[in-house]
């Protein structure tokens, strides 16, 4: 595989579409609960159709322990925001590297101001799975030889 059709291997295909969002003012002790309940790690935070932000466990248990935070506080006093997003069109490198650039595990998936999924470490760890031993050999092989 040519590294030109690596960066053409789209997010569309690995990012997970049930997503789950909450309002603004929902308290924290609410997210924590969905979150739970749904087994997932981060909500999207809208208020009517506006995308505001994402909470994870991670803001979650910083906003309780290190700075105190109440379970009754508002989620949109810990969301991380602006929220951080590519398009459903974008490489599963081009979501590797911003993930990586600003240390994230969480990555929405927005075309025109809609959430379309989203592509989590968890995903990109499955994708990874998928690729046998010999043809990950190949690929650090050629690294290191760069």
């Amino acid at each position: 595989m040519s590294d030109s059709e690596k960066t053409k291997i789209s997010i569309n295909n690995f990012m997970t579409r049930n997503i789950k969002s909450i309002q603004s003012n929902t308290s924290v002790k609410d997210a924590s609960k969905i979150m739970y309940e749904s087994h997932i790690p981060s909500l999207v935070v809208q208020d009517s159709e506006e995308i505001l932000g994402i909470v994870t466990y991670e803001d979650i248990a910083v906003a309780l322990t290190i700075y105190e935070n109440k379970p009754e506080t508002e989620i949109k006093e810990i969301m991380s925001s602006p929220i951080i997003s590519v398009k459903s069109d974008a490489s599963i490198l081009d979501a590797v590297e911003l993930m990586l650039a600003k240390k994230i595990h969480e990555l929405p998936v927005i075309d025109d101001g809609k959430i379309k999924g989203i592509i989590s470490s968890t995903d990109l760890i499955v994708l990874l799975s998928m690729i046998n031993e010999e043809h990950l050999y190949e690929v650090v092989r050629g690294q290191i030889s760069k």
